[in-house]
């Protein structure tokens, strides 16, 4: 999230850093490769490419606090500033269902990079949205929350695993 958010706020706001400008401004405004005819104009108000991003960012957002959920103690009983539910314990589905949803959904997606990294760097043209550097300094960052996510939910579910219905293993002592 630290440098998902940081990488993508010059592009919500219309600077092509590490991209090609005219490709770049062209796919902002909803009219890059793969519109077809049919531009886009933009949604409440924001050009296409700023929405998109945007969304991504809030995605990003959320990511960030749901990895933070998992590592943390307010991860495993709700917050006081969580109405109705404060005090209680995270009931460990929660967190764990949009983990393994986004962990399946990043994985399947980063298992195309090798291809796409060796394309990208290969056959880059200034018709490209976004420059080889571009493509060095984003996939790495993608690559990180592949790894990290699935291994936050792994050992939130460790943690987790018996919160409700487990009973601790006896011992020799305890059946006497």
């Amino acid at each position: 999230m630290l440098g998902f958010i940081p990488l993508h706020v010059p592009w919500i706001l219309s600077v092509p850093m590490f991209a090609n400008p005219g490709p770049f401004r062209e796919w902002y405004h909803g009219r890059g490769p793969g519109v077809g005819d049919h531009p886009v104009d933009g949604f409440l108000g924001m050009p296409a490419g700023a929405f998109y991003l945007g969304l991504l960012c809030v995605l990003a957002g959320l990511g960030g606090v749901l990895a933070l959920g998992l590592i943390s103690d307010w991860g495993l009983i709700f917050p006081r500033w969580v109405p109705w539910l404060r005090g209680r314990r995270v009931p460990p589905w929660l967190p764990l269902t949009p983990t393994a949803l986004g962990s399946a959904l990043m994985i399947g997606y980063s298992a195309t990079l090798p291809w796409q990294f060796a394309a990208d760097l290969s056959r880059s043209s200034q018709e490209d949205i976004f420059t080889p550097m571009g493509v060095l300094v984003g996939l790495p960052l993608l690559l990180a929350w592949t790894v990290a996510l699935p291994l936050a939910g792994w050992s939130y579910y460790r943690r987790t695993r018996c919160s409700y219905g487990c009973q601790a293993p006896s011992t020799a002592s305890s059946q006497r």
